[in-house]
């Protein structure tokens, strides 16, 4: 479901929460639609302007786990691109130099663990572009598991979702669905992460 309302009107988790709780709520995260996970509401807006700013200055710890098919390389890194938002498309464009108009972004990863030709992988960004995650990994030649749109070859396992998930925010943290293809295959390592 999207974060907020968008051009389809489908049915979005602020306004479901906002229902659900019976409260105001302020969005002040928010993932993409086909992405799993945390996202964080403010109850007032003081709340949500603080915690707005500390997204902003980047200042806010955020963990995201992926699946990347075919495995990544090198194993782990720092990427340093520019991002500019086609919005004809829907779609991010990379920059390996800056260009006008794009924006730097910055993210580390690490591999857990590779399994059937995927990496599951571990992402810190360190700025919050436009699709930045998808975008950096699928330039490395290992998109998201499901992730059409970055160049992972059709059909996905799941129309509706890929394997990028927010995995932690700060202290609070949620874990995929490790009964679902393709988190099924790294359950244990997922355990070990929620764990610690």
């Amino acid at each position: 479901m999207p974060t907020q309302a968008d051009q389809t009107g489908d049915l979005d988790l602020l306004t479901w929460a906002r229902e659900r709780y019976g409260q105001s709520l302020y969005l002040v995260h928010r993932i993409d639609r086909p992405v799993g996970g945390v996202v964080l509401f403010a109850k007032n807006k003081s709340s949500a302007a603080s915690w707005s700013a500390r997204f902003r200055q980047s200042k806010v710890s955020k963990r995201y786990l992926a699946i990347t098919q075919p495995p990544i390389y090198p194993p782990f890194g720092e990427l340093r691109h520019f991002i500019q938002k086609d919005a004809r498309r829907h779609r991010a464009q990379i920059f390996h130099k800056a260009v006008q108009g794009a924006q730097l972004a910055l993210l580390r990863y690490q591999t857990l663990s590779v399994k059937k030709e995927r990496s599951f992988l571990m992402v810190e960004p360190q700025t919050g572009r436009f699709h930045q995650i998808r975008a950096q990994l699928a330039t490395l030649g290992s998109p998201i598991v499901g992730d059409v749109k970055y160049g992972y070859p059709p059909p996905a396992p799941n129309h509706r979702s890929i394997a990028l998930w927010a995995w932690q925010l700060e202290r609070w943290h949620a874990s995929p669905p490790v009964t679902q293809d393709p988190w099924i295959d790294f359950a244990e390592e997922i355990s070990r992460l929620s764990l610690s």
